[in-house]
């Protein structure tokens, strides 16, 4: 069978093992030594890394996966998770819940993942990039987040035209499936790192004393737990613009928690506009509020930690798990 990529497709019959993300697509399976219920999925190419699942979760996955578009969002969850560190990331229903939940990953998003995943294909600057192999075919089609070879060609051609990629000059090498990154590609691929890298989380909350002890007592050692370095800008630390040190720090962070207690004349207009600055960036957002808080129906639908003053150190132990349960998050570079 020819794809639109003009590769042939490796069928599934002499493979008995199969994906239990992509049924339809092989992986060497083994059993977790002394878990007999827990599945270990190797050289699963069409998900990009090795990942386990228990019986029961795979039960789970089956029930609540309905097409590719979900099976492509457990996958960039499970990758996500690898990337951050952890050498064996778990299918789990908090995962499932997560991952089926997200939104789809935007288009430049999607662009910069690929781009990123012929990085990491390539030992030299110049080397040329080859979709042919399986493996690389399949592990771009994950990194994607892509449900078939259109959309990935489709995204081939976004490189192409934001001059990260070009074509190989060599006779024998397809456009189509053949290409080396070009200077602007490592410059991007270099932005993109700077990015991932960063230890700074934003916060986002109404500057007033009565919230002092929620910061310095649940807050900011919660994302400090998390391995990460909380940046909170207040007016009279400041001496330039304010809004234009606001949105670089935020360009600069991983996430930000936003807190949405209202003050004494309600809901705080500045904390607004920075969720609204963050997530326009594609940037994580974590609410929190004040247990009693009512929240505007713009946001509603996100889910929010509650929290309460007498309660504080439940608080930051929320807040520290829900930061490292985010697959795009995990344990921060100055976790321990």
């Amino acid at each position: 069978m020819t794809t639109d990529l003009g590769l042939i497709l490796v069928t599934d019959h002499d493979r008995p093992d199969q994906c239990p993300v992509w049924s339809n697509r092989p992986a060497a399976i083994r059993k977790e030594a002394g878990k007999p219920l827990l599945n270990i999925v190797e050289r699963s190419y069409r998900v990009g890394t090795t990942y386990s699942i228990s019986i029961q979760s795979k039960r789970n996955l089956d029930f609540r996966v309905q097409d590719d578009r979900d099976r492509a969002k457990i996958t960039t969850a499970l990758l996500n998770l690898s990337q951050q560190g952890e050498e064996i990331p778990e299918v789990t229903p908090d995962l499932i819940d997560h991952a089926l939940s997200a939104p789809t990953l935007s288009v430049p998003e999607r662009a910069d993942r690929l781009l990123s995943f012929i990085g990491k294909q390539c030992d030299t600057i110049d080397q040329v990039f080859s979709l042919s192999p399986e493996e690389h075919r399949h592990g771009a089609l994950a990194w994607t987040e892509s449900v078939d070879d259109g959309e990935l060609v489709y995204l081939w051609d976004f490189l192409y035209e934001m001059k990260w990629t070009k074509p190989s000059t060599a006779q024998y090498h397809d456009p189509r499936t053949n290409c080396i990154r070009t200077p602007a590609g490592h410059t991007r691929i270099a932005e993109l790192s700077t990015l991932t890298d960063s230890a700074q989380a934003f916060v986002a909350m109404w500057f007033d004393s009565t919230m002092d002890e929620v910061y310095n007592c649940a807050i900011k050692p919660a994302i400090e737990d998390a391995g990460y370095d909380p940046v909170l800008i207040k007016r009279e630390h400041f001496t330039g613009h304010i809004a234009i040190e606001i949105g670089k720090q935020i360009r600069q962070s991983r996430f930000i928690v936003a807190d949405v207690t209202h003050g004494r004349d309600g809901a705080r207009v500045n904390v607004y506009l920075e969720v609204g600055i963050t997530l326009g960036l594609e940037i994580p957002v974590i609410f929190t509020a004040e247990d009693g808080t009512v929240l505007p129906f713009d946001t509603s639908n996100y889910q929010h930690i509650f929290w309460k003053r007498d309660r504080l150190a439940d608080f930051r132990s929320a807040l520290t798990e829900r930061i490292l349960k985010l697959p795009e998050l995990g344990p921060g570079p100055r976790a321990s």
